[in-house]
Formats: structure tokens, sequence, C-alpha cells
């Protein structure tokens, strides 16, 4: 049975043209999933460009990469090949590092399939940003005052706190089959009460697999605390 870590992306302005949110590249996914007989090992979000493929910019695709770098059999999974960049450059180097990469509907790709998907990414993201610096410099022309007004300046940063409070969500949820998994591991139990895990050691895993906290930290036995606390884990491991 194949195993699949799946990555789902929309922009932070305005995804909603391509009409390819996050319950639709969900769907075509799992229909991947159920189609060939798979198991989905953990699933994460990021809402950012396609063009920013930094860990600071994009934390959760990272952690993805890692997880799938660092278990055997297991497979990342797209719902389009432009959701993991729109960066010719950054996706060569994952195929050059033998990343499992996998499409929605294509368990096979060559690399040179790969190549000429990702020179299309790319090339999109170059109009759009074309067609934006266009009409942004047709607006100035007419007059038009670019900029937030005033007045709007409160209601930009309340907005602007939800969506971090969103992503640090969303990353919660993404890394906690993970946690979930080490507190089921016995070997990462206390020494002195085997019923309960011990987070000093879980932290210590998640730091050999190279994952990161939402902050792009190393993890410590309070990071691990808050998420067992706030997705409830207690509740779902095996004592």
């Amino acid at each position: 049975m194949a195993n699949y870590v799946t990555y789902l992306r929309v922009s932070t302005d305005a995804q909603k043209q391509s009409g390819l949110g996050i319950d639709a590249q969900r769907a075509l996914v799992m229909s991947h999933i159920k189609q060939h007989h798979g198991e989905l090992t953990a699933e994460f979000i990021d809402y950012e460009s396609g063009r920013k493929t930094s860990e600071i910019s994009r934390p959760n695709l990272h952690t993805a990469l890692q997880l799938v770098e660092y278990t055997p059999g297991c497979k990342l999974l797209l719902a389009k090949t432009d959701r993991i960049a729109r960066d010719l450059h950054f996706i060569s180097g994952l195929l050059k590092r033998n990343v499992p990469l996998i499409v929605a509907g294509h368990e096979q790709m060559s690399k040179l399939e790969w190549h000429m998907h990702a020179m299309i990414a790319e090339h999109e993201a170059d109009m759009i940003s074309q067609r934006t610096k266009q009409a942004l410099a047709e607006a100035k022309k007419r007059g038009v005052i670019l900029g937030a007004p005033r007045d709007k300046i409160a209601e930009i940063s309340a907005k602007g706190g939800a969506s971090t409070h969103r992503k640090a969500m969303d990353y919660r949820r993404s890394v906690a089959p993970l946690i979930l998994q080490c507190m089921n591991d016995t070997t990462l139990r206390r020494t002195s009460d085997k019923r309960r895990p011990d987070l000093f050691k879980i932290a210590d895993r998640l730091n050999t697999l190279g994952i990161k906290t939402a902050n792009g930290r190393e993890f410590n036995n309070s990071h691990v605390r808050r998420i067992i606390n706030l997705e409830n884990l207690y509740n779902a491991y095996n004592r």
C-alpha cells in the first residue's frame, strides 16, 4: 500500500479566479489515493504565492518535503504541478534530489514532463505579474490613489492577524499526525512510566527528522505539549 503526504496551496491574493481552492484540491488528491488503494499519512497547507519557496514563506511545504524524504515509501501528492511552486529552478532542485512527487491522476511522470509543467507554471506567473503591473500603471495614470486608506488600516491589520492565526492552526493540524505517531512509539515513552509519552524524546525525534516549528525553530517539549493539548492528542494515542 502506497503512503501519501498531500500538499495543498492557495495564494493569499485572490486565488479564487483559478477555481482550484483548498476543498477542490483535497477532493482531487483524495480521489487519487482511493483509486490507487493508498493511505494518507499527513496533509499540509500553505497560503502563499507559488513564487515564494523559502522555508519562512512556506514552512508547511518544507515540513512536507522533509517528512517524505525521511519516510521510506512515502510520496508527496499534489492536485496540480503549480501547487508546489511556480519556480522552475526550485522544482528542478527537487527532481535532482529524487523527491517522489506525484500529481493527482498521474502516478508516474517523467522528469521531462515535470520540467515542461514547471516551465509553463513559471511562464504563467510571469504573465500574471506583468498584467498586474500594467493594471497598476493604468490606474495611477487615471489618478487612482494606490494603497490603503487610513480608515481601512485597522481593518486590514485585523485581517492580517486572522490570516496568521489560520496559518498557525493549519500547521498544528498538519504536524499533529506525526506527533501522534511519536506518542504511540513505545521507545518514546517515559522511563518511569511507559504509559506516558516523553515530550523531550518526541521533540528530539522531530528535530532529528528535520521538522521545524511554525516559526522555523527546533522543537522543544513546550512546543510538543502545546500541539498535543490544542489538538487533543491525549485522547487519541494508545496508552
